[in-house]
């Protein structure tokens, strides 16, 4: 599971370039010489987010984010991800203005954009930003002031990022625990459009409740001294989320097949 909110870079030309993750198209370490003039998008508007269906989660998140979103598992590295949508490049939680539904819990990848903690050489993390997402809306926030020294923007961002990354290290040991366990499944997201017509909307992997009532206790006992226990308890409860998105993509057509 490789995390997605940290870039390595090469250290020599044998070594293949780092992807960009979600939404980083051009990333750099942030220093006041090339982001003086840099302007933030202004606060609540997360418009980049437009097309995304599918955003990466966090454990800590799994609380709040089960309220809303049916939360997936992507990937053999079992990626807890946040289901937005239910069609290609459909988010249904985000307004044309590009502000959130209010009261809908909005995801910590989300939030810390264009902000990205990057890891060099000697694992030392250091905070970059995507260049290009340099804002000139109006309310866009600036990072530094006039005589070049940080606003308080940079320090919130900074514990946003570095708390995402401890949240991620644990996320990284829940999902290899879950793989070890065996408890998880293939599962495919079939709707019905219309009386009569069905339609698979995607694959992804969740857990069988069926082999997860059936774990050894002492694995029981251990997931619940670590948390784990408390996480599979609401995977399975943002399952029943399914019926809002269907129902906000289409109120009168799709429901989910039975």
């Amino acid at each position: 599971m490789t995390e997605a909110s940290t870039i390595n870079t090469p250290q020599n030309a044998n070594q293949a370039p780092m992807v960009a993750p979600l939404y980083y198209a051009e990333i750099a370490p942030l220093s006041t010489s090339m982001h003086k003039n840099f302007k933030l998008r202004p606060e609540g508007d997360f418009a980049f987010a437009n097309k995304s269906n599918t955003v990466p989660l966090t454990v800590p998140e799994f609380t709040l984010a089960a309220r809303h979103y049916p939360i997936l598992l992507l990937t053999d590295d079992l990626v807890p991800t946040a289901a937005l949508g239910v069609q290609p490049e459909q988010n249904l939680f985000l307004k044309a203005d590009g502000l959130w539904e209010p009261g809908v819990y909005v995801p910590a990848y989300i939030r810390r954009h264009p902000f990205i903690l990057l890891g060099g050489p000697d694992d030392k993390l250091t905070l970059g930003i995507d260049m290009a997402a340099n804002s000139s809306k109006e309310g866009a926030r600036a990072l530094f002031n006039d005589d070049g020294k940080e606003t308080e923007v940079i320090a919130q961002v900074m514990d946003l990022c570095t708390q995402f990354h401890q949240a991620f290290l644990f996320t990284r040991d829940f999902s290899e625990a879950l793989k070890k366990s065996d408890i998880v499944i293939d599962c495919t997201l079939e709707v019905e459009t219309s009386p009569g017509q069905r339609a698979q909307l995607g694959s992804f992997k969740r857990i069988d409740e069926e082999k997860f009532k059936n774990l050894p206790d002492a694995t029981v006992l251990e997931w619940r001294k670590t948390g784990y226990l408390h996480a599979v308890y609401f995977l399975l409860q943002s399952m029943n989320n399914w019926d809002i998105l269907l129902q906000k993509n289409n109120p009168a057509a799709m429901r989910p097949a039975g």
